[in-house]
């Protein structure tokens, strides 16, 4: 996993997903993938951010619950 100081991002052990954070203020999670791009979900709840956190598979929730339901932009 890359090394990321003080960005604020919760390193995620999987397949595609290197870490997560969540604006409480925006309602907005950003999601940076293991090939360097981050994404934006905008209209989260803090509770649908704390579900993907504990979720078993960070990518498989992402994919199942989030991609598809959530306006998402890619930033970075």
């Amino acid at each position: 996993m890359p090394s990321h100081r003080f960005d604020g991002f919760t390193p995620i052990s999987s397949g595609h997903i290197d870490g997560a954070k969540y604006d409480s203020f925006a309602r907005k999670m950003t999601v940076r993938f293991q090939n360097g791009y981050h994404y934006d979900v905008h209209g989260i709840s803090a509770e649908s951010y704390k579900q993907f956190m504990g979720a078993p598979s960070q990518g498989e929730h992402y994919h199942n619950f989030i991609k598809g339901n959530y306006y998402i932009e890619r930033v970075k």
